[in-house]
């Protein structure tokens, strides 16, 4: 009976740290997806602010800075361009890894529930 109890407890700890891992992996997806990235060496200065990642992939956002068109403009729009593609593929990332925990804490659950004894 004790070992019962303990495997019980043991799979209901996997599944919270299961999701909770989801969580985080979510919480990462979204800020990857949403923060804007910043490029360097621009003659806009040290750091210039892209537009978030999710704007340029899903809305083929236009990346060329606005204002006096700069002598660099086609290297910024390529370089945020390419770095908002880049974020927004490890967003993606994140986010199934979430989706397969979430599915993986059910799956878990699922079993226990039909394990004789469970």
């Amino acid at each position: 009976m004790a070992d019962d109890r303990s495997d019980v407890r043991a799979i209901q700890y996997l599944t919270w740290a299961l999701v909770a891992l989801a969580a985080a992996l979510a919480v990462t997806a979204i800020v990857l997806a949403v923060d804007n990235p910043e490029i360097s060496g621009t003659t806009r200065g040290d750091s210039y602010p892209c537009l978030a990642p999710w704007d340029t992939v899903l809305n083929d956002a236009d990346n060329y800075p606005g204002g006096e068109p700069p002598t660099d403009g086609d290297d910024i729009e390529a370089r945020c361009e390419a770095a908002g593609r880049e974020r927004f593929g490890y967003a993606v990332g994140f986010g199934v890894g979430a989706v397969v925990l979430v599915g993986s804490a059910v799956a878990v659950t699922w079993v226990e529930d039909r394990r004789p004894g469970g």
